[in-house]
């Protein structure tokens, strides 16, 4: 990941001198994800990872390390912790907990294919079964609590379009029902940077260290998401019936994790458009640092719900002067349910002003505006605001 404690051969070598690893022969930083410091190291003996934790608190980094050798044991192909000459599998370098592991075959796949959807999914499956009878719990860092706290805190630094729809989204998410679904121990940041594929297999499960206990349903969300996008967020479906149909041929869903399935496919969505946000308005120093665009999740978000929307509805004000581009919309909208997606087109530039500030005053969300030749095109989600 990301390196933010650098660390010199001297002081690597100082550490490595605990572990029946050999002679460091060279190391390099990471530059991956945004939260912890790894090394790629080589020594006489073979290849490792070392990661400096940043953030976690002892008695968490005990649960991770704990969760990697539970899954190893159950042969989930997960970078099981090496111990040091003192039996520990948790050690200290430059003042930080670190922890030193195999590095896996493979690599992380790119443009994912149905086939490595099909595997991530039951993998996934493998993982919750296996970790039924783990014996430890952590609470989620990044639930429903968090995302919420973490939306009021970005919402003052969000333009007037992204804070909209933040707002909106935080009105949607008070009405699931988390608690009813069913929970477990997920890895829950299951992102194709923490997997790795040797040839066609599934050969490495990494980076666990957002794992917790919370609902099964949003670890399955989280990599449907990532796994199953097209590139402007939109879900494939070939691939994503690859991998949901191979998570359920191992764990089939509870009716009401179909029920909830959507909105939790938002509720993934919106975890990292809000993480990567607050990254990107506070970023952290480094000597590799790495931020990911918030662009991509919104658009992920968008794209999630507009799909549990009423059939859109279309409005065609072309050629109307002000304010009838407007008057033609507040017809189109009258007695619609809350969130019918409404999309206007209008030859009047004024109704790129007009239409969202009459939307934004009776409470609607407007998603988007965009200029293409001389139409000019408003779409809207109806009762959009809390």
């Amino acid at each position: 990941m990301s390196v933010y404690t650098p660390v010199s051969a001297a002081e690597l070598a100082a550490f490595l001198s605990d572990y029946p690893v050999g002679e460091c022969v060279g190391f390099a930083g990471i530059q991956a994800g945004i939260e912890n410091s790894n090394f790629f190291v080589s020594t006489t003996t073979g290849e490792y990872v070392l990661t400096l934790f940043e953030q976690h608190r002892p008695d968490a980094l005990h649960y991770f390390l704990a969760l990697l050798q539970h899954w190893a044991a159950a042969g989930i192909p997960v970078p099981a912790p090496l111990a040091n000459r003192h039996g520990e599998v948790l050690g200290t370098l430059n003042a930080k907990p670190a922890a030193l592991v195999a590095r896996l075959p493979g690599t992380h796949p790119q443009q994912t294919t149905p086939a490595q959807c099909a595997a991530i999914g039951a993998m996934l499956a493998r993982m919750h079964l296996a970790a039924r009878d783990f014996p430890l719990h952590r609470a989620s860092d990044r639930d429903h609590r968090w995302r919420m706290q973490m939306a009021h805190t970005v919402l003052p630094q969000l333009d007037a379009a992204d804070a909209e729809l933040l707002r909106a989204e935080i009105a949607f998410q008070q009405t699931i029902a988390f608690a009813e679904l069913p929970q477990g121990t997920i890895h829950a940041d299951l992102f194709r940077d923490n997997v790795l594929f040797d040839a066609e297999k599934l050969s490495g499960v990494l980076d666990v260290y957002f794992a917790c206990n919370d609902c099964l349903l949003y670890d399955l969300a989280v990599v449907v998401n990532d796994w199953c996008c097209q590139a402007d967020g939109s879900l494939d479906e070939t691939r994503l019936q690859a991998c949901v149909s191979h998570y359920q041929a191992l764990r089939p869903w509870e009716p009401q994790e179909q029920q909830a399935w959507p909105a939790l496919l938002r509720t993934a969505a919106l975890r990292f458009w809000l993480s990567r946000l607050y990254e990107q308005h506070n970023p952290r120093p480094g000597e590799l640092t790495l931020q990911k665009n918030p662009l991509e999740f919104r658009q992920k978000l968008q794209h999630r719900i507009a799909a549990m929307t009423p059939e859109a509805v279309h409005v065609n004000a072309r050629r109307l002067l002000c304010p009838l581009p407007v008057i033609r919309v507040q017809q189109a909208i009258e007695n619609l349910p809350a969130g019918t997606c409404v999309t206007a087109v209008c030859t009047d530039p004024g109704a790129l002003h007009d239409i969202p500030a009459w939307a934004r005053i009776h409470g609607h969300c407007v998603l988007e505006t965009r200029t293409e030749g001389r139409e000019y095109t408003i779409v809207l989600q109806t009762g959009g605001q809390p």
